[in-house]
């Protein structure tokens, strides 16, 4: 299950657009809010988070600390805001929980094992999936989830999120029929049977209707 991480962090007096001189001094504005608590701004370290980010899933709890302050809180990362050019973080929310309580969360998937569709019929294994959406204690949230591929035997063949094993108290909230992976046709032979398939003429079109104003004339040329 998820390790009890830990933050430090600092009660935050830079609000609105003041923020990037946080950011230029290396500094991430941050939230905490939920359970009808108020919110609190805080701040902390861009390089100890992205530490944090490194050593623990997403859906790691984290204990955050102020320093000289007997104040701690028990959260999730809820969110995470990047800059869209550069990656570098801008924003984050953390959402406070109990740690007995139940909580939704998507758990990264990790694949395990050997597909004998892929193994011996030269098959590709296909990724649909990322993570999934479960529910549980927030004191067992898995690291990650396995998926076994073995059972994939034959090419074309889809493991869905209902027949992914989970860990003991997970709860599966994604649908179940969600394909999670797939055995795809040997490239050489999906390109053979693309190239032997006939072509499909174009059916004969009616003329474009006159628009009925200058307007939508523009906005369609």
């Amino acid at each position: 299950m998820a390790p009890m991480a830990e933050l430090e962090v600092q009660r935050r007096q830079v609000l609105g657009k003041a923020t990037r001189r946080l950011r230029r001094q290396g500094i991430i504005p941050a939230n905490i809010f939920g359970h009808k608590e108020p919110s609190l701004a805080i701040q902390l370290e861009a390089a100890a988070f992205e530490r944090f980010r490194r050593q623990h899933k997403a859906a790691s709890l984290v204990t955050l600390r102020i320093p000289g302050d007997s104040l701690t809180e028990t959260a999730l990362v809820h969110s995470i805001q990047r800059h869209p050019c550069t990656g570098k973080i801008l924003h984050v929310d953390f959402y406070r929980v109990s740690q007995e309580e139940e909580v939704e969360v998507k758990v990264p998937l990790h694949l395990v094992g050997d597909s004998p569709a892929v193994k011996e019929s030269g098959g590709t294994l296909l990724r649909l999936l990322d993570a999934l959406e479960v529910a549980c204690r927030a004191t067992e949230i898995p690291e990650t989830i396995e998926v076994d591929v073995s059972p994939l035997v034959e090419v074309d063949q889809i493991l869905h999120a209902g027949e992914i094993k989970l860990p003991p108290n997970v709860r599966l909230l994604t649908d179940p029929h969600e394909p999670v992976v797939k055995v795809e046709l040997p490239t050489i032979e999906a390109e053979e049977a693309g190239e032997a398939a006939p072509v499909a003429q174009p059916a004969p079109t009616a003329a474009p209707a006159q628009s009925q104003t200058g307007e939508s004339a523009a906005k369609e040329g």
